[in-house]
């Protein structure tokens, strides 16, 4: 597991922020207990060496468990939140992992993370250091349509309104699963964004990058690293290549992101 450093200027930040950018864990029925404690353990020392001089907030962007649950996975889970929380405010957004879990298990791990003191954006906001983060949860047609990926639902400005309303207030940085949507989250007013989903387009080759999208697309536009909108140049994106899943010449990231005024 590696860790990358990136450094973003915002306009009209008050203050800096140090984000911690985690993403697509993965936790699932094929992760044994001992593995997922190895992964737990893993994410901390990273996480330890990025509070330095301080950590501000964990931002989890979604796919933190899969949807083939295992006895032990939602626990798991939780318990990296946990202990995640102890460091510093984790604000988590939803993937389509967890969408796709029955209703009744989605509502119980939610609320137990809230419990945990967990912030979790289910296409809500929340105010830290005066920046504004909002959480995206994506209509399940972004990324399966009746179980196949053809004549997806197309993430436009006037579906991420009708799913968060309008942006409110500046800076604002947009926790947003799935990067396909970017063009659309800097129309609506995001300064950053915050995704994964990808896995780093799953094999990587020198030269061409990632290779493949869950969706089976060739050549994903978007797979891993800092990207800035053609239509807005004001906003940026940072797409995390994620820990768990199948990966090529891909390793697993955690992304430290410093914002300065």
């Amino acid at each position: 597991m590696t860790s990358r450093k990136e450094c973003i200027k915002i306009t009209g930040l008050v203050r800096s922020v140090r984000i911690l950018h985690l993403s697509d864990v993965h936790f699932s029925r094929h992760i044994s207990r001992e593995k997922a404690q190895k992964m737990t353990s893993e994410i901390l020392r990273i996480t330890d060496f990025c509070t330095q001089p301080a950590l501000h907030v964990i931002a989890v962007t979604g796919d933190l468990v899969s949807r083939t649950l295992g006895e032990n996975t939602l626990a798991d889970a939780l318990e990296l939140l946990t202990k995640l929380r102890r460091i510093a405010p984790v604000i988590y957004s939803l993937g389509n992992h967890e969408t796709d879990l029955p209703e009744d298990q989605l509502s119980e791990f939610l609320r137990n993370c809230r419990k945990s003191g967990v912030l979790v954006l289910d296409n809500i906001s929340v105010m830290l250091r005066d920046v504004l983060f909002t959480g995206l949860t994506l209509p399940k047609e972004v990324y399966k349509n009746q179980n196949r990926y053809a004549n997806l639902t197309p993430v436009t400005r006037d579906l991420v309104s009708a799913c968060i309303g309008n942006c409110v207030a500046h800076p604002c940085v947009l926790l947003a699963h799935s990067p396909m949507g970017f063009e659309a989250y800097a129309q609506w007013g995001a300064d950053l964004v915050l995704s994964g989903h990808v896995h780093g387009g799953i094999v990587r080759m020198p030269g061409i990058g990632g290779m493949l999208s869950p969706e089976r697309r060739l050549f994903p536009k978007y797979t891993k690293g800092m990207y800035l909108s053609q239509d807005i140049p004001e906003c940026c994106m940072n797409v995390s290549a994620g820990i768990g899943k199948l990966r090529v010449n891909n390793p697993s990231e955690i992304v430290c992101i410093d914002l300065i005024p």
